[in-house]
């Protein structure tokens, strides 16, 4: 293998995407597999790292942190095997790491296996869309608990048959809220989503057993999911960190449960009020493979190992879908312009 690659690197905040040929092959260290991009998705975090300059290691950097690889080089102590296929998320910022190159390093414990029969755009999409999915609905609002082989464990405190039970999740049409979805379903729960028109049977097609437009003002999509849902929910995701108000109102006011109530939010960035009663979670997937006290969570990586077995699973078991996707081509030249297009896309397939 050449010793150099090429790949997209940014040399600033706010610079533009640049192909480069001189990029250096890193070597996999303990615990780590090098692995062949051959697709990868895009998600907003590369446009809020590239503008803002946070979770970079030191500029010019790679971004890229959602693919479909195959296996070229093992380190010490890893089961894996080269030519073996793996997709999922990786550590964010680091280099050597990114996935907007030829090659990058995976750490073996956070892969997640896709069966044969996706294709490798199909896997890329699922990585940082059910990870962040399982952050939410596990560790967040904790539908359920996994055994060490990723396998679900029965509740402890199950006192409500969950078939009559509810998840309200907060954005159901884009990546996140898909596999979100799928994954409650998958738990046995019953799932009431907010999505525009448009996406309707795109979120139903997931599974959703109702949904209702978030065009609507808060009062109203209030009283909808209370009616859809007679208050048998205990736990409020909201995937797009843009609904913390009709979150705590429907858990203080519309739920029924006396065991918890807990709101999960991909938004762990805005000042938040605990509440009496009231569990808060919120989802940091960007900080994968980060010392435990810059994520204030230092359970993440201990969680998201178990959170990509049990994905495995769920792929092999045909209980997890891909999303739909829109392949961009053209290689690394096509990079930037994927970037924007998934800047302006409004839910729905996975870029």
């Amino acid at each position: 293998m050449a010793k150099t690659m090429t790949g997209v690197v940014i040399e600033g905040v706010g610079s533009p995407y640049k192909v480069v040929d001189d990029l250096e092959v890193p070597e996999p260290g303990e615990g780590q597999v090098l692995v062949k991009s051959i697709a990868t998705a895009i998600n907003p975090v590369e446009t809020y790292m590239s503008s803002s300059g946070l979770l970079i290691e030191s500029f010019p950097i790679v971004l890229g942190c959602d693919s479909s690889d195959l296996i070229t080089r093992t380190g010490p102590n890893v089961t894996l095997k080269v030519d073996q296929r793996v997709c999922g998320c990786t550590r964010l910022g680091f280099h050597g790491y990114s996935t907007f190159q030829q090659y990058f390093l995976l750490d073996e414990r956070f892969a997640i296996l896709p069966p044969d029969s996706l294709s490798y755009n199909e896997a890329a999409t699922i990585g940082v869309g059910a990870e962040t999915a399982c952050i939410g609905l596990l560790q967040g609002i904790k539908l359920a608990e996994l055994d060490k082989e990723g396998k679900v464990l029965k509740r402890k405190d199950d006192d409500v048959e969950q078939e009559k039970e509810w998840v309200v999740v907060l954005g159901g049409a884009g990546s996140v809220g898909q596999y979100s979805v799928q994954i409650a379903k998958a738990l046995g729960y019953k799932v009431v989503a907010t999505c525009s028109k448009r996406t309707a049977e795109l979120v139903k097609g997931a599974g959703a057993n109702e949904v209702v437009n978030y065009t609507l003002n808060e009062d109203e999509q209030y009283e909808m999911i209370k009616e859809i849902t007679s208050g048998n929910f205990f736990g409020v995701w909201d995937t797009v960190a843009k609904s913390e108000a009709l979150g705590r109102k429907l858990l203080s006011d519309a739920s029924v449960s006396k065991k918890r109530k807990c709101y999960a939010t991909t938004d762990d960035w805005s000042p938040m009020e605990d509440k009496p009663g009231h569990c808060l979670h919120r989802a940091k997937l960007a900080y994968i493979g980060r010392p435990a006290e810059e994520s204030s969570q230092p359970d993440l990586d201990s969680s998201l190992v178990l959170y990509a077995k049990f994905i495995t699973h769920l792929l092999a078991d045909g209980r997890l879908k891909p999303n739909e996707t829109e392949v961009v081509t053209g290689g690394f030249d096509a990079v930037a312009g994927a970037v924007e297009k998934q800047l302006k896309s409004a839910g729905g397939k996975k870029i």
